[in-house]
């Protein structure tokens, strides 16, 4: 139960549950303003032998004190709250990933309209659509609107919900209400304790006649219509009710989630959701385009906020651990080994990511492990970012199709980002995958701590600006990646560098290359470009020259000048030695 809300707090602890680790950091004032102090992190325990989350949520504390010197647990492993002279703590707050998310069949009429609108708001939640129907016959790989095969697909899946769509209001009525005969139907059919929650998201006219299909076969709830008309969608109803679901059904069942819970003084939040409302946070700070892309064990979250419009997606069926397997559902393992710089035998990857998705806890042992686990990673964020690529397509920062918008900012976390050996190795993963165009930054979520600002933003927004602003980020430096195309090593542009000494550097940089031109954290620098006339610095004109000021961080300046899109060598001992020759470029 969340508690009263209270204001200020003078220390805070912000603990997130995944499903591997668990993380406890801790927030004071130093000298005046709120630091990010410590952090402390141990293995989940939600799953046997534990069965408990708050046994890892005490060990990380634990931890979290050895390291500080200050007490927060009592000799009953409790936390100590209010702050006194000797530990303790004003406030806590907590996330977690470490639920399963909902499981949802989706039932609809036409695959551009009512349906897309829902995979949307689905997408945005914590939740998994096992299975889809549509009566839009020219759905390859879909389930029409046969009636046995509904019935059949909900008793063979189970799902947590079924969510029914389809009919702008006042629209098509006979197909949506044969769609909740079927749902009603394969309800009718299943033990009453197995039965799914029906979640009624169209044609708000026939919400009667749906409420007497249903009747007492199944639990109904009904929502805005998530396309109440072909120009409108109404995404946030739907969003909710099924967040709310998760919250309820996934969330709070987690073994120990009470107890914890009862320590909080807000509502506890997923992981993903609270990280997107920091991302948000960063880009309405300076007013700019801002991606956020976190890779977890189990799921991977992409946030961002595109000409002030902010999007979100939970992609709960792809990740590093539990389901590093479940990425060769969605590509071949060729689209994996082209990321990789030696050879390796198709049989000898898909081998390894089930052994990873079995031990789920490992970590890369070789440097062969360690690549293999940054070659899904390019594709799991590649994945997840042509699922919302459609979504920016109408902004005035899009403007070359087939590749993203023009980011200002572009944030990397989990593990396999911020546990990196080599700070090129996490830049190029997400240059690879993401293959943003123009002149940006690149930050690492290197401490895990933008999901912590996203929960303590609620109970101190003070606290959570001025993290943001010292600690939450670590800048890797300024990317330049020009857009157009030429034969290897013929030049793709110019530069010039102007230090705050005084000092200049000039350099051409050739096409297929990554140069890498050190400027310190903290310094900026003036920087000129000069593009030959092939090539596009972001100013949308090929062969314009512009002139910005950079700031410099742990890699300093990259000039990506390999292309875009990327190109991929169709033979593949080339890939593997282009692949050699980036990792090279960048350090590593």
């Amino acid at each position: 139960m969340a508690h009263d809300f209270q204001m200020p707090s003078e220390s805070i602890l912000a603990i997130d549950c995944g499903s591997t680790t668990t993380q406890a950091a801790l927030f004071g004032q130093v000298e005046g303003e709120f630091r990010f102090i410590a952090r402390g992190e141990a293995p989940s325990s939600v799953e046997p032998p534990w069965n408990d989350m708050m046994a890892s949520v005490r060990q990380a504390i634990q931890q979290l004190s050895e390291v500080t010197g200050w007490l927060l647990l009592n000799d009953r492993g409790q936390l100590i709250t209010p702050e006194r002279q000797n530990g303790g703590v004003d406030a806590v707050v907590a996330t977690t990933s470490a639920s399963e998310p909902l499981r949802v069949v989706l039932t609809g009429i036409m695959r551009d309209v009512s349906l897309a609108s829902a995979r949307h708001a689905i997408g945005m939640s914590s939740a998994v659509i096992d299975g889809l129907v549509s009566v839009d016959r020219r759905d390859s790989g879909i389930l029409n609107s046969d009636i046995g095969g509904q019935v059949q697909l909900i008793k063979e899946l189970l799902p947590d919900a079924v969510v029914i769509v389809g009919g702008v209001d006042g629209g098509a009525s006979r197909p949506v209400l044969q769609s909740v005969e079927a749902v009603t139907l394969a309800c009718s059919a299943l033990p009453e304790h197995s039965r799914p929650l029906l979640i009624y998201a169209g044609n708000t006219g026939l919400r009667e006649q749906v409420a007497e299909i249903v009747g007492n076969q199944a639990e109904l709830r009904a929502v805005d219509n998530v396309r109440p008309s072909l120009e409108v969608e109404s995404l946030w109803p739907l969003q909710a009710e099924i967040e709310e679901m998760y919250r309820l059904h996934k969330m709070e069942r987690l073994p120990g989630f009470g107890a914890l819970a009862a320590q909080t003084r807000l509502q506890m939040l997923p992981t993903a959701t609270a990280f997107a409302h920091t991302i948000q946070y960063l880009a309405r700070l300076d007013g700019i385009n801002v991606l956020g892309v976190d890779v977890g064990g189990a799921t991977t979250t992409v946030a961002s906020v595109v000409d002030e419009q902010a999007d979100l997606l939970i992609r709960s069926d792809l990740g590093l651990s539990y389901s590093a397997a479940g990425i060769l559902d969605h590509v071949p393992v060729e689209s994996i080994a082209r990321w990789l710089p030696f050879e390796m035998e198709p049989v000898e990857i898909s081998n390894a990511l089930h052994n990873k998705a079995i031990h789920y806890r490992t970590l890369p042992q070789t440097r062969q492990d360690l690549l293999l686990e940054q070659a899904v990673a390019r594709e799991v964020i590649r994945l997840s970012l042509a699922e919302v690529a459609s979504r920016w397509s109408n902004g005035g920062s899009w403007s070359h199709k087939g590749l993203v918008p023009q980011f200002h900012l572009i944030v990397g976390g989990g593990g396999v980002l911020s546990n990196v050996p080599n700070y090129g190795q996490a830049a190029l993963i997400l240059l690879d995958a993401v293959q943003p165009v123009g002149v940006y930054s690149l930050a690492l979520d290197k401490a895990r701590l933008l999901a912590s600002l996203g929960a303590i933003a609620a109970v101190n927004p003070l606290a959570a600006s001025q993290v943001a602003a010292h600690d939450a980020l670590l800048n890797l430096g300024t990317v330049v990646a020009p857009i157009g195309s030429a034969r290897e090593g013929e030049t793709a542009l110019s530069f010039k560098i102007e230090y705050e000494d005084g000092r200049l550097l000039e350099v051409e940089v050739a096409f297929g290359s990554l140069e890498v031109i050190p400027l310190p954290v903290g310094q900026v620098a003036n920087l000129e470009l000069r593009p030959t006339r092939r090539f596009d610095v972001g100013l949308g004109v090929k062969g314009q020259a512009g002139r910005t000021q950079v700031q410099g961080g742990i890699l300093g300046i990259v000039i990506d000048a390999r292309g875009r899109p990327l190109p991929i060598a169709a033979d593949p001992e080339q890939q593997r030695e282009k692949m050699q020759r980036w990792l090279w470029d960048m350090g590593s």
